[in-house]
């Protein structure tokens, strides 16, 4: 099952997850992971988002209040690989690491640069409110829905 790219769908929602992953548990998986990434300022080393992928099966997670468990392979083929191939998230980003003193590849979220007014039809006005909601998921402190982090 895609993303649910409908005009009504991409207008009603505040969450552009609830879009790119129509599955309920997906799309849980992926808050979970958005609400970390962010906590990480936006990038995380292969290294890190692997240990997350690990926690998350391990049940590491939950969601409210329920301990969530997701399956390390679908995270990968399901939405780590979504969230690439739609250009939300930049694979391979060399980024400098302070601790090791060397480049490290990482995850790194992309903001889009959009223009302040939409485009009037069409699929580029469907882009641009999704991309202005995935932009918000990082620059505004306020996000929908929040995971908490068992430890």
């Amino acid at each position: 099952m895609g993303p649910r790219f409908t005009e009504e769908a991409v207008l009603s929602t505040s969450d552009p997850l609830e879009i790119i992953f129509p599955n309920i548990r997906t799309r849980i998986a992926s808050r979970i992971f958005i609400d970390w990434l962010r906590e990480k300022g936006g990038s995380a080393s292969k290294k890190a988002v692997s240990e997350f992928a690990d926690e998350l099966q391990e049940k590491r997670y939950s969601w409210k209040g329920v301990p969530y468990k997701y399956s390390r392979r679908n995270f990968y083929m399901t939405i780590l690989k979504r969230l690439v191939q739609m250009g939300f998230l930049r694979r391979n980003v060399p980024v400098w690491d302070k601790k090791g003193k060397s480049t490290v590849y990482a995850y790194a979220r992309n903001i889009f640069d959009i223009p302040q007014k939409p485009p009037s039809v069409g699929f580029w006005r469907l882009s641009y409110y999704i991309a202005k909601k995935w932009n918000q998921q990082f620059i505004s402190e306020k996000t929908p829905i929040k995971a908490e982090i068992r430890r």
